[in-house]
């Protein structure tokens, strides 16, 4: 039986709120006169491959960290990038691999808030 694939956004978002107590992680970003209030962490899913190997599947998930400044906004998204990557170390996230890109600034022209931006493949173990 190949089991059903795992909802990775909420994955990754579970382990980000436990990762980051102090940063607002969240799905949609709740502009405040046109700007993210205080630093936050958006999380958005953005396909990935499915169910494959009968017991795997990968899913993508893209991450903005929104700060004041360029150099806030690159910190939180090298923090949010540290959490991402310690998803196979432990034995509490049923992750198995995880690929994907360096954080980069990604300036929104529509908002005052500096914004960095990462993509990344996330591989976990099926549900039974």
């Amino acid at each position: 039986m190949a089991g059903t694939s795992r909802d990775t956004k909420a994955l990754v978002m579970a382990a980000l709120k436990g990762a980051l107590p102090d940063v607002q992680v969240v799905s949609s970003v709740p502009y405040a006169n046109g700007d993210p209030p205080e630093p936050l962490v958006l999380v958005i899913a953005t396909g990935g491959q499915g169910q494959h190997h009968r017991v795997l599947s990968t899913g993508q998930v893209t991450i903005d960290s929104f700060a004041p400044t360029t150099g806030q906004a690159m910190r939180l998204a090298l923090r949010v990038d540290a959490a991402i990557n310690a998803l196979v170390a432990g034995h509490d996230w049923p992750v198995t691999k995880v690929t994907g890109n360096a954080p980069s600034e990604s300036p929104d022209p529509t908002i005052a808030a500096a914004r960095s931006t990462a993509t990344y493949q996330i591989t976990t173990r099926n549900q039974p």
